[in-house]
């Protein structure tokens, strides 16, 4: 893992006695990424309902350009199938949410380029089911997401 360091230069104002002084102080930080694992995979669990046999999206990502063109290599598989049910990973534009400071977040304004994860139980099934999904990115990020799905029979079935 390598960890980078930031240095901030700030002004921070001491109140010592009825008047104020600025001194200037240097802060180092160092940046590293959070939950980032020995084995290089970054590892998600979540839980998702759904209503009998209705569809419901566990997951969705895209890889794009700031041009907002899809950017090559970024693949969402399923590595576990669910027991009582069917996942399908069917690609198609979707939104993506950027930071305002991203080159693109421009993006975000219309749809992009991506692929998503859609769940639908089998007909009568209710109770607790499981996923396990893998998406990768050209740049090695590879994430394990286990998606919990907890199925409930519809109001009128």
């Amino acid at each position: 893992m390598r960890a980078g360091a930031v240095i901030l230069v700030g002004l921070a104002a001491l109140a010592l006695s009825s008047s104020a002084t600025a001194q200037e102080r240097h802060y180092e930080v160092t940046v590293r990424r959070v939950n980032n694992h020995i084995d290089g995979v970054q590892k998600i669990r979540m839980s998702k309902v759904a209503m009998g046999g209705s569809q419901i999206v566990l997951w969705g990502g895209a890889s794009i350009d700031p041009d907002c063109s899809e950017h090559p290599g970024y693949t969402l598989s399923v590595v576990e199938p669910p027991s009582h049910g069917e996942v399908k990973v069917v690609a198609e534009p979707l939104y993506i949410a950027f930071p305002p400071n991203n080159p693109r977040s421009a993006c975000n304004a219309h749809k992009v380029p991506g692929r998503r994860a859609y769940y639908t139980a089998n007909t009568g099934f209710s109770g607790h089911d499981r996923v396990v999904l893998e998406g990768m990115t050209e740049d090695g990020t590879l994430r394990h997401v286990t998606v919990d799905v907890d199925v409930h029979k519809p109001a009128n079935g």
